[in-house]
């Protein structure tokens, strides 16, 4: 039976903060010290999916407290600000606040961080209750609070009553069954837990879980106005640029991918690409999407290791690698690959930040599964870099086959916009780096005035049983082609086969068969639309950059 969602407005004010250092009077109080909270609307849970609506191009509003002088002889601060959002929950819906300490406060100042609390607002929502107060325990990453460090934190909640075309129908979930089954440990020690590779082969195959919607709403100010006796918000999938929230990704430990390998009767007969290619050279190979109906002529330059590598033993660090590639891109702009073994050094670089944070305390309580998503991987600063949200983007594969998705930005559009920023930084001489998130997975997408690459640590996205990191280039020299039973079709050549590579290699096969449930009638929640057709690109810049 369906499911109404209705929204809520949720309205949260961070009241009072106690435990913080006592001001005495000596030389501390000279020091001008204050503190300020970070509100972080981060959507449903680890295992419960995807955050319902992407944003497109949007500005994040202001989402912190002012910063709060400490007062002689005081170990609390108090607040009045309040901090709004329009959300649908369904399931377990993680709210979390970031504590900063310090002098000259700045919410860009991550080394001012020393402490993190949380709630789950569905569970406040279940309680009926318009105003509910709570005491959270705040988890300090240091010896600065005192261990009875408290965040007094007031959530007020509002029904959005909108026509009855506002509402959303969405198939019964069953919380229990949206849990993913706990894999076995990995070499970094207990706890730690992936999902089963998800190959573009595979990527609509795995998983067997039922993830959670929300949605979280920003409007700029032009957008605020609304008709009388109505809330903004309204048809908000037809008119509304919504938020973005970094997802965290994870991919499998090298034992997984043989585990959940397509079986032997289903199997395409395997390509000649999955002959091993000699690294540290550019090599031009022909490579046969999985589904076999699309052929591609380009350059590709592989390293020796992937971080699934003993050398590497980076079962998750993608992020923290992608991070690190980024980087190099950004300090080598002329050059198109790292030279000799340097990208072997680049891939166990990332994979050995990632184990440092492994061995954290502070970050294993934030991430008991190892799996650090790029937030935090940008904000630990393993590298001087940072994501500009105002020119990153988020879509989704085929918007226009699901009814549940009509409006939505497609990928096409914001590859659109891609190419109008890359010809716009070429025609100053510069470059333009991204990190893609997609099917649980980060990887670098380089491009300038001579073409588009795609850096990728995990060999088993280019071809099924390559273990090693690569690079793929698309230039003038690249011809994509669509395979049909005694011919082939040249589809587009140059830069443009970097789109349809990625339509036609990553996401080809999800959207053909979550298309054909549709066709079939039944019904597919947009929430797991949205797990497997959405695609984020992270627009990676220094921090000295302006």
């Amino acid at each position: 039976m369906a499911k109404k969602v209705r929204k809520l407005h949720v309205t949260v004010k961070p009241v009072r903060l106690d435990g913080l250092p006592a001001i005495l009077g000596d030389e501390t109080a000279g020091k001008n010290l204050s503190a300020m909270v970070e509100v972080k609307w981060k959507g449903p849970v680890s295992g419960f999916g995807l955050g319902f609506v992407p944003f497109y191009r949007s500005n994040r509003p202001v989402n912190h407290t002012s910063s709060k002088s400490i007062a002689l002889g005081s170990n609390h601060v108090e607040w009045e600000e309040e901090f709004e959002r329009v959300c649908c929950i369904v399931g377990p819906w993680n709210l979390s606040f970031n504590v900063f300490y310090g002098e000259n406060m700045d919410a860009k100042n991550k080394k001012s961080l020393i402490g993190k609390a949380s709630l789950d607002l569905s569970e406040l929502a279940s309680k009926q209750e318009s105003t509910v107060e709570r005491k959270l325990l705040i988890r300090s990453k240091g010896y600065v609070l005192s261990k009875e460090a408290t965040l007094v934190v007031n959530v007020t909640f509002s029904e959005v009553r909108t026509e009855p075309d506002d509402f959303m129908q969405l198939g019964q979930i069953s919380v229990d069954s949206a849990i993913p089954k706990k894999k076995s440990t990995s070499r970094r020690g207990g706890g730690s837990h992936f999902d089963s590779f998800s190959s573009p082969a595979t990527a609509s195959s795995s998983g067997g879980r039922s993830p959670v919607v929300e949605t979280v709403l920003f409007s700029s100010p032009d957008e605020n106005q609304s008709e009388p006796g109505q809330k903004a918000g309204f048809n908000w999938w037809k008119r509304r640029r919504l938020s973005f929230s970094m997802t965290w990704r994870r991919e499998p430990r090298e034992d997984e991918v043989t585990k959940t390998s397509t079986k032997p009767s289903e199997e395409l007969e395997k390509p000649a690409t999955e002959i091993p290619i000699e690294a540290n050279k550019w090599v031009m190979k022909d490579l046969v999407s999985r589904d076999g109906k699309s052929k591609l002529k380009s350059e590709v330059y592989l390293a020796s290791i992937d971080q699934r590598s003993e050398q590497a033993a980076g079962e998750a660090a993608c992020a923290a690698v992608a991070v690190v590639v980024a980087h190099w891109f950004h300090a080598n702009p002329k050059l198109i690959n790292p030279s000799g073994t340097a990208f072997d050094s680049l891939i166990t670089q990332g994979s050995s930040l990632w184990q440092s944070l492994c061995d954290k305390e502070s970050y294993l309580r934030l991430f008991p599964n190892r799996h650090f998503d790029l937030e935090t991987i940008v904000s630990a600063n393993l590298r001087p870099v940072r994501v500009c949200t105002d020119k990153s983007f988020t879509g989704l594969f085929s918007p226009e086959r699901f009814a549940s998705l009509d409006g939505l930005m497609s990928f096409d559009q914001i590859w659109d916009e891609v190419e109008k920023e890359v010809a716009l930084a070429s025609s100053n001489g510069e470059t333009r780096v991204y990190i893609v998130s997609w099917n649980d997975h980060f990887f670098v997408v380089k491009a300038d005035l001579d073409g588009f690459c795609v850096i990728d640590s995990l060999g088993e996205r280019l071809f099924e049983g390559c273990k090693q990191a690569y690079i793929l280039k698309f230039d003038d020299s690249s011809l994509m082609y669509e395979k049909e039973e005694s011919s082939e079709k040249l589809v587009c050549e140059g830069k443009k086969c970097c789109r349809e590579y990625i339509k036609s290699f990553l996401a080809a096969i999800p959207v053909a068969e979550l298309a054909a449930k549709e066709e079939k009638g039944n019904v597919v929640d947009v929430s797991l639309l949205h797990e497997r057709l959405q695609i984020d690109l992270h627009h990676i810049i220094l921090t000295s950059s302006d």
